[in-house]
């Protein structure tokens, strides 16, 4: 994220754990997790504060490791799940806990980097991923612009086209979308 982008979600993290809805996409991403091998290693980028996202994957007994840029939706995550892997990092620069994981789950953040920025985390994801290994994530199919309901952070989707394009070129291919019950557009995708 942007540094504005990162203070903005830092100034609402509060309003943002007490919005999100436990249960918005939580059945996909249920779904989407017994995809995967028992015990499988995932990173999750953008954690926010663990509802639904990391408590699901953590339900189907995936080990998971997360990143946040922001202080205060870490602190919840931590006390949320006290044995989980964390680090607050913004996705530009971050370590990613410097590994490879069998899959990479990104729900909500995509849109929310510059396009250039965007890109770079699709290659980034390609060399965190072990052979075969998964990336879900979440961006509209069109193309456009908005500013985020709570943070007025501006917001801009590169479209379907451009995220296929943007997978292939990493060596990824798209295996599916699908939406879950808030609308939200997935990418399920695997490298190779």
């Amino acid at each position: 994220m942007t540094d504005a982008s990162v203070i903005a979600y830092e100034t609402y993290a509060h309003e943002f754990i007490a919005c999100r809805s436990p249960t918005i996409g939580a059945k996909s991403i249920e779904r989407w997790a017994h995809s995967l091998a028992p015990g499988s290693t995932v990173l999750e980028l953008a954690c926010g504060s663990g509802c639904p996202v990391t408590e699901t994957l953590l339900a189907a007994g995936l080990h998971v490791s997360a990143i946040d840029s922001s202080p205060t939706l870490i602190a919840e995550v931590e006390s949320r799940f006290p044995d989980l892997r964390v680090r607050c990092e913004r996705v530009q620069d971050g370590s990613w806990f410097d590994r490879t994981f069998d899959a990479v789950v990104s729900i909500g953040l995509l849109f929310l980097l510059e396009e250039e920025d965007q890109l770079s985390m699709i290659k980034r994801v390609a060399t965190t991923l072990k052979p075969g290994g998964r990336f879900l994530f979440t961006a509209p199919v069109e193309i456009g612009t908005w500013d985020d309901a709570l943070t007025g952070h501006p917001c801009r989707s590169l479209g379907l086209e451009r995220y296929c394009a943007a997978l292939d070129a990493s060596k990824i291919s798209l295996l599916r979308r699908f939406s879950d019950s808030g609308g939200n557009n997935h990418y399920d995708s695997r490298l190779g």
